[in-house]
Order: structure tokens, then C-alpha cells, then sequence
């Protein structure tokens, strides 16, 4: 089906394609340009369409609408998905910084606030129960016992019987802590 376009001169109707009325020599294309700005061209047969019109009043065919319209109505703004998602994006960092603020403040604070934690007392019969399997490393003191022996020296009873306290706060068992000063030292009796 071929369109016709009507002259608003002299009202003939011209083939939808012509420049001039073919009857009364007027130019159509200024014409034209004013009437494609409020309706469409169907795509299928040519003829001209209100803009709100789903289908071609000529042929019937669907009006595809431009991709100028399409990108007006998604350039008009962000959609309600993306605003949401930007918002949920901000508390979540939010509360993000706020927990690792409120973590460092904590950890921050525990270092300067709390008090030491006392150190386990230690049994001295146990350290003496540990020390009278050993004679002193020294090898300076005669090798005395290492129970009674007080030399300060390498290796000596000082150093032997603060290691034996050690491993007992640790939580050590008497015969576990034997077993590790005889490795460490040796000089087991």
C-alpha cells in the first residue's frame, strides 16, 4: 500500500515520498518536517501515525517506537533498583567503618586500661621436686645439687630453676618439666 502525503496547499494528495505537489508545484519536505515532529513514519508501509499510536492505521502492522524515545525515558534518571542498591551499598560500608572503628577503640584501650595478668604462682616444692633429680650445669660449683646450689652462672642453678618455674606456670606436670630440663640442660642425678 502506497502513502499518500496531502499537499496543505491546494489539498491534493502526492505520494508519501514527494518533495513538491505535484499539482500545484509547493514545497512538501518544510511540511513534512513539521508533521514527523508530532507523529511517525511506520516502518512497514510509510504512512504517517499520531506518536501514541501502538499500530499503523494504514496497513495494521506494530509501531516500533525510536530509539530516541527509548533512550529519553532511560536517560530521565537512575532507576528505583540502582538507587536502592547504591543506598544499601552506603549503610552497609557504613556500618563497616563504624565496627572497625569501634574494634580498634576496643583493642586500643585493652592495651592501656587492663591490668597485667598475674602470673601463676608456682609451687617452690614442686620447683624443689623437679631440682633434686638434677645436679647443677654449670660445671663451675662442683657440681652440687641442684636443689641447694644458688651460682648464678651460665647455665647454673639460677637460670636452671627459673626455667623449671616457667614450665610449671605453663601448666606442665612435675615429670613433664623433668623430662624437659633433663634435654635442656641434662645433669640428671
Amino acid at each position: 500500500m502506497e502513502t499518500h502525503f496531502q499537499c496543505p496547499h491546494c489539498g491534493f494528495e502526492n505520494p508519501g515520498d514527494s518533495l513538491f505537489c505535484t499539482e500545484c508545484g509547493k514545497r512538501l519536505s518544510e511540511i513534512r518536517k513539521s508533521v514527523e515532529g508530532t507523529q511517525r513514519k511506520c516502518r512497514n508501509c510509510g504512512n504517517f501515525n499520531e506518536l501514541e499510536a501502538l499500530f499503523c492505521v494504514a496497513c495494521g502492522k506494530e509501531m516500533i517506537r525510536s530509539s530516541k524515545e527509548g533512550l529519553k525515558r532511560r536517560s530521565e534518571g537512575p532507576s528505583y533498583k540502582t538507587m536502592a542498591l547504591v543506598i544499601i551499598l552506603v549503610f552497609v560500608f557504613g556500618l563497616l567503618i563504624k565496627l572497625g572503628i569501634t574494634v580498634f577503640k576496643e583493642s586500643k584501650s585493652s592495651k592501656f586500661t587492663s591490668p597485667p595478668t598475674p602470673m601463676a604462682q608456682v609451687d617452690e616444692a614442686q620447683v624443689i621436686a623437679v631440682a633434686k633429680n638434677f645436679k647443677c650445669a654449670c660445671g663451675g660449683c662442683g657440681e652440687l645439687p641442684l636443689a641447694t646450689c644458688e651460682c648464678d652462672m651460665p647455665n647454673g642453678a639460677v637460670e636452671e630453676k627459673n626455667f623449671i618455674r616457667k614450665k610449671l606456670r605453663e601448666g606442665f606436670t612435675v615429670e613433664q618439666v623433668i623430662e624437659m630440663v633433663d634435654k635442656m640442660y641434662g645433669h640428671r642425678i
